[in-house]
C-alpha cells in the first residue's frame, strides 16, 4: 500500500473542524457543555483550527468510567477523552484519515467501522452458513483478555507510519496514542479500527 502525505492541511481546516464537532456531537446534545459549544459552533471550530494549525493541541486527562457490558454484565473501564477538545480533535482527525485506514483493512473487520456493523457480518455468516454442506453445529467466540491495555504503543506508531508519510500527521497520532500510560485506553472508537 502506497503511503499517504498531504493529509494535515486537511485536518486543519475550518470545515473539517467544524464537521468534527458536529460528529463528536452525536448523541451527546443532551449535555450543557456540548450545547455550548454547538451555540457557537463558529468559534469553536475556528479556535480548533487554531489549536491544531499551531500544533499547541495537549490531551486532556481522561475521564474513568465503569461500565457493565453484554449479557453477562462484564466490568470495563472505559476511558472518556473531554468532548474539546479532545474528541473534536480525534474526529478532525479521524475525518481525514479513516480512508487511508479502512484500505488496508481485512474485509470482515465489522463492528466500529460506519457501514460494516454487526448486521454486515451477521449477513455473511448467513451466506457461508446456506452453503455449509458439512453441518457446522459449533461457533467459537473469543475475547482477549485486556486487549487494549496490552496493546503495544511502539508496534502501533510503526503501523502508522508504514500508511502515512506526512509528519505532522503522525506526531499528531502519537500524542494521543501516548496520552495513556499504558496500552490503549478502551474509548468507544477510532484505533480499534487499526489494532
Amino acid at each position: 500500500m502506497k503511503r499517504k502525505g498531504n493529509i494535515y492541511g486537511k485536518i486543519c481546516t475550518f470545515e473539517n473542524c467544524k464537521l468534527a464537532i458536529i460528529k463528536a456531537s452525536k448523541n451527546k446534545k443532551y449535555r450543557n457543555d456540548v450545547n455550548c459549544i454547538l451555540n457557537n459552533i463558529d468559534n469553536y471550530a475556528m479556535n480548533l483550527s487554531k489549536i491544531l494549525k499551531n500544533k499547541t493541541y495537549e490531551p486532556s486527562p481522561y475521564i474513568e468510567k465503569k461500565i457493565y457490558d453484554g449479557a453477562n454484565k462484564k466490568e470495563r473501564v472505559i476511558y472518556k477523552p473531554k468532548f474539546y477538545p479532545d474528541q473534536c480533535v480525534h474526529w478532525s482527525l479521524m475525518l481525514q484519515i479513516e480512508d487511508i485506514l479502512k484500505k488496508g483493512m481485512y474485509d470482515w473487520s465489522c463492528a466500529a467501522i460506519e457501514g460494516r456493523g454487526v448486521h454486515y457480518g451477521a449477513r455473511h455468516i448467513r451466506k457461508i452458513l446456506v452453503r455449509d454442506r458439512k453441518n457446522t453445529k459449533y461457533c467459537l467466540k473469543l475475547d482477549i483478555k485486556k486487549y487494549y491495555p496490552s496493546i503495544n504503543k511502539e508496534l502501533l506508531k510503526k503501523k502508522f507510519r508504514r500508511i502515512i508519510k506526512d509528519y505532522d500527521v503522525l506526531e499528531l497520532i502519537e500524542k494521543i496514542i501516548d496520552s495513556s500510560e499504558e496500552g490503549l485506553p478502551i474509548r468507544k472508537f477510532y484505533f480499534s479500527m487499526v489494532c
